[in-house]
């Protein structure tokens, strides 16, 4: 979810600049006069790249941080590192759970009701876990977000 995140801002940061080198592109190009337009053939060459030596940085870093894009992004960024490290400590739980389990270390452990939970209860552990709201708004949310860059 993270990485997405960042995409999508590295996304509207290019369609920021998509603009902007459109916009410095149409300021450079002189407007023909109609008497000229007759005698001469403008001969259509292929687009070239913007010269990013004539790229203003300062004007677009103003502009990002004016508009509070740059903000935006930054917290997106901030957002999903904590969203991974947060996973990753999970996923490190789990492992060190896993290789106890692996070398007999824990044989069960006690569920939220106190009930030790077996190797056997994990389908209607799942089940009951499916039928929560909060599960169910929680992936109807991942599959929206999923569906909707598509």
């Amino acid at each position: 979810m993270a990485k997405d995140e960042i995409e999508m801002a590295l996304e509207e940061l290019e369609a920021q600049r998509n603009i902007l080198l459109s916009a410095l592109n149409e300021l450079e190009i002189p407007e023909p006069d109609t008497e000229d337009l007759e005698s001469e053939e403008v001969p259509e060459s292929p687009e070239e790249d913007p010269d990013l030596m004539k790229f203003d940085i300062k004007k677009v870093m103003y502009e990002a941080i004016a508009s509070g894009s740059l903000k935006n992004v930054l917290e997106k960024m901030s957002t999903g590192m904590d969203f991974t490290k947060t996973a990753l400590k999970s996923i490190t739980d789990i492992i060190d759970k896993t290789r106890d389990k692996l070398e007999g270390n824990i044989d069960e452990v006690s569920g939220p009701m106190g009930m030790p939970i077996m190797t056997d209860m994990w389908l209607p552990m799942f089940l009951t876990l499916l039928q929560t709201q909060e599960f169910q708004h929680l992936l109807a949310n991942m599959f929206a977000q999923l569906f909707k860059d598509v």
